[in-house]
């Protein structure tokens, strides 16, 4: 397995830069914050040439100036993913056990947190879904599920919930928000809370190994 690494040359975040760069110096609306999320999500798949689901990883785990560490045991019992950005990119820390479906909306939920940036980390529960929380899953769902796809296979009559979260590789719940989301199935959208919100402040220096999720 490779270890982690640092890009820190202009072409290295190239393309974090870029996703950065959408998001302007100035305060904005919620709803605009999320507009913006969706055009960051379109912009990385356009890069990687994605076209169809499900979106893989690789769109993150390839992405120069991101390294992820995949660890069996959190610092904190409970925690799903953590980020810690930096100037050319940053680190994501995940739970190695969840299964892939969860493991695919964290590693994208971690990337957002990434690309805003900020000076602390980022730590994701099932249940932190307010403020830039919820922010971070809409551009996580925007990436696996993007709209027009989602639409597009609803017009064609694949309407079956497990089976779309099959097609995508998302969990069950997560297409069932994204439904209710475009406004595809009745309901107003609301994601499961199963465990408490925490944040959690990485140490600078770490040992653990490199692994791209599979």
């Amino acid at each position: 397995m490779p270890s982690a690494r640092v890009d820190t040359g202009p072409q290295a975040t190239r393309l974090v830069r870029r996703l950065r760069a959408l998001t302007p110096a100035w305060r904005i609306s919620h709803r605009e914050a999320r507009w913006i999320a969706e055009q960051q999500a379109k912009l990385l798949l356009a890069d990687a040439g994605i076209t169809a689901p499900p979106v893989p990883e690789g769109v993150v785990t390839e992405l120069d100036g991101i390294s992820i560490y995949l660890l069996e045991q959190m610092p904190v019992k409970g925690l799903l993913g953590v980020s810690r950005p930096n100037s050319y990119g940053g680190d994501i820390l995940i739970d190695s056990n969840l299964p892939r479906p969860e493991r695919r909306v964290t590693l994208m939920h971690e990337l957002k947190h990434i690309i805003d940036g900020g000076h602390t980390a980022k730590a994701r529960h099932a249940d932190s879904q307010t403020g830039s929380e919820g922010l971070c899953t809409d551009f996580a769902l925007s990436v696996l599920i993007p709209a027009s796809w989602l639409r597009a296979d609803w017009q064609a009559g694949q309407r079956n919930v497990s089976a779309l979260a099959e097609r995508y590789q998302v969990p069950v719940q997560d297409m069932a928000h994204r439904l209710r989301g475009l406004g595809l199935s009745p309901g107003a959208p609301h994601r499961n809370q199963r465990r408490p919100r925490c944040q959690w402040q990485p140490h600078a220096n770490h040992n653990q190994t490199r692994r791209t999720p599979r």
